[in-house]
């Protein structure tokens, strides 16, 4: 069996604990889960969640943050940052401590996608709660919550930064570029600093340019991890290829930035206090400027395999191993391999999920269409 990807030929699981195990030598299994005709993968890691289910992060208590985990489980997730957008830092705040006190086992942590980030490249967070980096304004976003977070997107460019991005370090958090103006140079120069992804490459920071290749040509030069989100809409599929052809698929993680919307229908919504619309499955402010996505990572790995023509097992790669060495938990997730994790997704060849297993338990059901809680 591909450790990134089970064929659908005869194979065999075992999990133990809550791990993948070697096979039982004289016992019989708790339960069998027959997935004949399925695809057997590690189950996928989303960098980027605002929310779904009709519920947002920023605004979460308990039931609806577990409203959140279950609705992108379903999606084959089966571990994801619960993201807080640039907001007041009182309401960050509140968003730390609700994921804090979070008992869902999707849960890995928090992506803070700002607040220290370029009010030329805001998009659809709100300029006025932007803040100058510091370790000031850090110490007082992250005070007492600093092991949860584990991503900070920041604009490398903007003074006090470099600082930050030791700060961070030493913090244990992954600094990400993204919402940047920065140049190619500042750009590479932040790398050189600590920073190791670029947040929804392409979207909120300086493009490409033959003279001036800006952050976009600094990812695709640079050794750091590049984020995609593959709707059809926030990139174009020949620009997921161009990223694909020039970084290969070791170093490229699809995300989802989800939002409330995720997982329902079009209507109003909210986004770090912004109303937005979505239409046709696509999120907007009202002066058309993009809103996170109602993209679930099922989908998302359907279309790089369908934008890019990659195999299964480089597509799958992309959404588990890949984010799991970014956020240095490839030891524990990410691929199919004895004393991992039994984090798992099964599905169809169209990516239709059947089962979403989380710890060794399933946690969705296609038959069931909700949670369960069985254990292996």
């Amino acid at each position: 069996m591909d450790p990134a990807v089970g064929t659908r030929g005869p194979a065999d699981l075992h999990v133990l604990d809550g791990r993948i195990s070697h096979p039982p030598a004289d016992s019989e299994p708790e339960k069998n889960l027959s997935a004949e005709g399925l695809y057997v993968a590690p189950g996928f890691l989303d960098l980027q969640v605002n929310g779904g289910g009709g519920q947002a992060f920023a605004e979460a208590d308990a039931p609806s943050l577990q409203a959140i985990a279950d609705s992108h489980v379903a999606g084959g997730t089966t571990g994801f940052l619960a993201t807080a957008i640039t907001s007041p830092l009182s309401a960050m705040r509140r968003a730390l401590e609700t994921v804090r006190r979070a008992d869902h086992p999707a849960v890995l942590g928090m992506h803070l996608e700002g607040p220290f980030i370029s009010p030329k490249r805001a998009g659809a967070h709100n300029p006025r709660h932007i803040l100058t980096p510091s370790r000031e304004e850090l110490v007082r976003l992250l005070e007492g919550c600093e092991e949860l977070v584990r991503l900070v997107t920041l604009a490398p460019e903007l003074e006090g930064a470099g600082d930050l991005i030791e700060n961070l370090l030493a913090a244990g958090a992954v600094p990400a570029l993204g919402h940047s103006d920065a140049t190619y140079e500042q750009a590479m120069e932040s790398v050189r600093r600590g920073v190791r992804s670029f947040t929804h490459l392409f979207n909120a920071m300086r493009g490409f340019h033959h003279r001036e290749p800006g952050a976009v040509g600094a990812a695709l030069d640079a050794d750091a991890f590049v984020e995609l989100i593959c709707d059809g809409v926030h990139v174009h599929p020949a620009a997921v290829r161009l990223v694909a052809r020039a970084r290969g698929f070791d170093s490229i993680c699809l995300v989802t930035d989800a939002m409330a919307a995720a997982g329902l229908s079009d209507g109003e919504y909210s986004l770090g206090g912004l109303p937005v619309t979505v239409r046709d499955g696509v999120a907007r402010l009202a002066d058309g400027t993009l809103a996170g996505s109602t993209l679930t990572m099922n989908q998302a790995v359907k279309n790089f395999m369908d934008y890019t023509g990659c195999s299964l097992p480089e597509a799958v790669r992309c959404a588990s191993l890949n984010p799991a060495r970014l956020l240095g938990l490839e030891q524990r997730k990410g691929s199919l391999e004895v004393g991992k994790d039994a984090d798992l997704v099964i599905f169809n060849d169209e990516l239709t999920v059947h089962y979403t297993i989380v710890g060794g338990e399933i946690a969705f059901s296609q038959e069931e269409s909700g949670v369960l809680g069985d254990r292996f």
